[in-house]
């Protein structure tokens, strides 16, 4: 994994979601494999994650949308990350974010099960 992605994670682990989403946004424009893809997967999982701190909630729908999106296609484990998880859990977040009007009760619950799906890459 590119050494900007691992900081990334690592960040997007302790939930500070900006700063994660720079350095995976760094990863992205600076790899050339087929990885460089899966930082985009990243860039707006995170992105969408930090809308919902900013309580911008349609914001990210469409930054949880495009991660769904480009997570299409990835093979399960992925550098380590369970990506069919990682794929239903998205699906369900964005399921969350539709109906529940509160962003810090879904940050509460469904940000646990992902974090647990990046977390468990460091295992």
């Amino acid at each position: 994994m590119h050494v900007q992605g691992q900081e990334g994670l690592d960040l997007f682990t302790r939930r500070e979601f900006y700063e994660a989403h720079e350095y995976f946004e760094r990863a992205w424009r600076e790899t050339q494999d087929d990885s460089r893809e899966f930082y985009r997967v990243l860039v707006h999982l995170t992105g969408g994650f930090f809308r919902l701190t900013q309580g911008r909630r349609d914001a990210a729908i469409k930054f949880f949308d495009r991660a769904h999106f480009w997570l299409k296609g990835f093979p399960s484990p992925y550098l380590g990350i369970d990506t069919d998880d990682l794929r239903d859990q998205l699906f369900d977040l964005r399921q969350a974010v539709s109906q529940i009007m509160n962003s810090k009760t879904i940050l509460e619950t469904s940000f646990p099960p992902i974090q647990k799906i990046i977390q468990e890459r460091f295992s």
